[in-house]
Formats: structure tokens, sequence, C-alpha cells
């Protein structure tokens, strides 16, 4: 499909919409709603997607609906309107495309003969929706027996409209209750543009060589509008460490929680770490598609070795570009295999962002939220920090626990130190301990505070966060 025929396309709306005026007066207005049963009847663009489609201007997908939340993003609203005035005044020369219609294409011309871009690539049990859908990142973790807790990833894909929350659930594999890891349920909270959350599960040591033992982790009730898609259920297995390595107490794991990359950079180095640099170790790398395909990547797999000494290592993940505005794809990075070592944090999600609205410069640093939670009964709090606006370079971000109404050494432990956020990086955390006592004293909150960005990052808001202890 050329680029010119698709802005002629958009032309075509406006022109149709003259038209439509002189029409309306003459038969009954036609509703999106009568048309397609996934508008709402009444709702604003009710009346405005009846209108277009009874002039064969808009149609709908495949599977006969609509998809009226599907969003579009301002970088691609900048990027229609610029095509549209180039190719009105005979700037842009026709080019072929590359790629069957975008997303962009699809929600706005919706054409439903060639709808095979991003825009169907939701899974077969949801609809398209702007407050997005909440998976798993993989469908499998693993920890290990002394590692004293799992931290098991949620993303929120496809949207990230207003605030979410979706219920969790640890039921017993072959690991049993109370002697294996303790029983915890609850919620994770997403606020408005937030796409990530963890929960954790704390796991008990024992003695007895047991073998490895699973946990089952289910999602379930989302709330606000949001989705469940797949995986909504996974396996965490608990690594016995009686039958372990000598050195297991070492650990390997990602060097961040997200990664971003502009399509058309080519690469990112993953980096991929271990806590200490005595004696040899390997582990096992993986790519599997997120919302990304092999068409906006290159898969890759394969082993990584510390040599005596060494501490950190990377594996590159090649990423390509295309001229479709078909906004920011993922990759799901795992490790597996530890060999001399055990896992840590072994799963990230990387973010391929689509050039036309790629992030520039070193970027800014922030909370992720502006409000955490944690049961006291947690070993701690994970405290997410974001790189926002652009992920070039290196750049630091010092952070602290400062006062509150929970008491430092009672409630908590005092918590410093320093984030570094590596080219490509785009989140981290760092964890707040807590600490359990036999008082009713819910609700104590714990201030937190970012400071002292360098290498040409800022900070932007929200800098200051609390953590309630319940």
């Amino acid at each position: 499909m050329r680029i010119r025929l698709f802005v002629h396309s958009i032309a075509l709306v406006f022109f149709g919409i003259l038209l439509g005026l002189g029409g309306t007066g003459l038969a009954a207005v036609l509703l999106g709603s009568d048309v397609f049963p996934d508008v709402r009847n009444g709702i604003y663009y009710d009346e405005a997607i009846g209108e277009l489609s009874a002039a064969g201007i808009i149609n709908g997908y495949d599977n006969g609906n609509f998809g009226p939340d599907d969003f579009v993003t301002r970088g691609q609203v900048a990027v229609l309107l610029q095509r549209l005035r180039d190719d009105l005044t005979g700037q842009r020369v026709a080019q072929e495309s590359t790629t069957p219609s975008s997303s962009l294409a699809a929600s706005v011309v919706s054409s439903s003969t060639e709808d095979t871009g991003e825009s169907t690539t939701q899974t077969e049990q949801e609809e398209p929706t702007s407050a997005g859908s909440m998976r798993f990142t993989i469908d499998h973790y693993s920890v290990n027996e002394n590692a004293g807790m799992a931290t098991i990833s949620v993303v929120r894909t496809g949207g990230k409209s207003g605030a979410v929350t979706v219920d969790y659930t640890v039921a017993e594999g072959t690991a049993k209750a109370g002697e294996d890891y303790e029983v915890v349920s609850g919620t994770l909270r997403f606020a408005d543009n937030e796409t990530s959350a963890i929960l954790v599960v704390r796991i008990l040591d024992d003695d007895t060589v047991e073998g490895d033992e699973t946990i089952n982790i289910a999602l379930s009730e989302p709330t606000g509008g949001a989705l469940l898609t797949t995986p909504s259920s996974a396996i965490l297995t608990i690594k016995d460490n009686e039958q372990s390595v000598s050195n297991e107490g070492e650990l390997i794991y990602f060097g961040a929680l997200g990664y971003d990359v502009a399509e058309n950079e080519g690469s990112i180095a993953i980096t991929v770490e271990r806590g200490s640099d005595s004696g040899t170790a390997s582990v096992s790398f993986a790519t599997s598609d997120g919302t990304a395909s092999t068409s906006h990547y290159s898969a890759t797999n394969g082993t990584i070795s510390f040599a005596a000494g060494e501490s950190s290592k990377t594996f590159t993940v090649e990423v390509s570009d295309d001229e479709s505005i078909d906004g920011n794809k993922t990759v799901n990075l795992t490790l597996s295999n530890p060999v001399g070592a055990s896992l840590g944090t072994k799963s990230a999600l990387l973010t391929i962002l689509d050039d036309e609205m790629k992030s520039f410069g070193t970027g800014s640093i922030k909370f992720t939220r502006s409000n955490y939670e944690s049961l006291e009964s947690d070993e701690g709090a994970i405290i997410e920090v974001s790189r926002v606006g652009g992920t070039k370079g290196t750049v630091t971000v010092g952070y602290s626990t400062d006062g509150g109404t929970a008491i430092a050494g009672y409630d908590y432990d005092v918590t410093k130190g320093t984030l570094t956020f590596r080219p490509g990086e785009s989140k981290k955390y760092f964890i707040v301990p807590i600490i359990e006592d036999d008082l009713n004293d819910s609700g104590e909150r714990v201030n937190l505070k970012l400071e002292n960005p360098s290498g040409g990052a800022v900070l932007m808001s929200p800098s200051t966060a609390t953590l309630e202890i319940q």
C-alpha cells in the first residue's frame, strides 16, 4: 500500500465529512453502536463513527468490531499530519510500504481486507482497550530456596490509560504452603501510564533434600477497563539448595528491569551481572516475542560465561527499522540454567521505540509511582525508579529513606544508595527492608526521595514518594 494512498485516504475523511453534512438533514443519523457491537451507545463518538461508516470512509475489523479505544499517540498524529501536509504540497514522493497496514492505518482507515498489522496482535479472547491488558512476562519463573523471596514481574501492554488493578493468588503445586513458601494474595495497582508492577513471594528455606518444587501463580479480576491476556498464570520453581552448587549464594541477574532502544539504532547491549567475581559461572539467555515479532528484532539465545574476576557481561539484541508508524513494541528477556551461581532477577522487558517517536538524550529520572505499599510481613518493599525521555549514556541517581510516621530501626531499616542506569536501561529498583513486630501499627509511612542525578540526567516529578506499611 503506497503511503500516498494512505494519506489520500485521510484527506478523504475530511472530504467525506463535508459530503456527509449535506445529507444529515435528509435521513436519520446512523450510529456507530448500530453497526459495531464494541461501540457503546451514546458515547461521544457514537454518531461520528456511524456517519463515517455509512459513507464508507471507515470500516471495521475482520471480526466485526470497530476498536474505538485503539489509541493514537501524539507522535503518530504529528507524523500523520506532517505526511498529509507534504503530500498536499507535493513534497513527499510516493514510496512503497514494506509492511502491511500499521495499527494507525487500521484504527483510522480501518481496512478490513488488509488489517494484518499490529492492531490484530492482541490475543483472540480480548477486545482492544486503551486501559491495556495485563500478563506475566513469562510463564515459568525459578528461585533458589535460600533466596528469601522471589520477584515476579507483571506487565500492562496494548494501552496504559487510567488507573487499573489486577488480583493475584499463589497456590500449592508440589511445594507446601507454610513449609516451602508463605501463602500470599493481593492486588497489584497500576497508575495512569504505568506499565509494570512486581509481586513478591516469600520463600522458606529448610535443611531437607527434597528436590525442586513448584508454586502456581495466577492473575484474575482486572479492573479499570483492563483485560487479562496470556500468560495470566505462571509456575514458580523453588530450586532445592541442598543439591545445588557450592557457591550458590552468588546471584546472576539482569542489570535492569527494563530497557529501551529506538528501532533505528540497530542494536542494544543487555547487561547481565553477578553478585561477586570469584570463581567461574555461566547462565543461558534468550529473547521471546512480547508485542514485537521477529520482523521487529532478531531473536537470539546463548550462554554467557563469567571468568574469575568478571562480574558483568553483555549480550546484544539487534532491532529492525521500518517505515510503518506502528507504535512501540516489546521483547521478553529471560535468564535460565545458571551454573556456579543462582538466579536473581531472571526476566526483563525490552521496549523497541518507534523511531518517529523515539526518546532523545540522557533522560529524566523519577519514581515509577508516588505511593508504594508493603505488608509488614514482607521482608522488603521493592521501589521502582524509571528513566524516561531518553536512555543514552550512563547516568546515576541517589536514593534514600527520609523519615515519616514509621520509625527507623523498628518498622524499617534506613536505606540509602545509588542506582546506575547504563545506556538503554530504563527501569531499576531498590529495596527497603521491612521489620515485622507484634504491634497494631499498620498505615505507617516512610518518605522516599531521589537526589543528585549525574551524567546529564535530571529529576522529574515524582522525585519523592511514600511507602505505606500495612
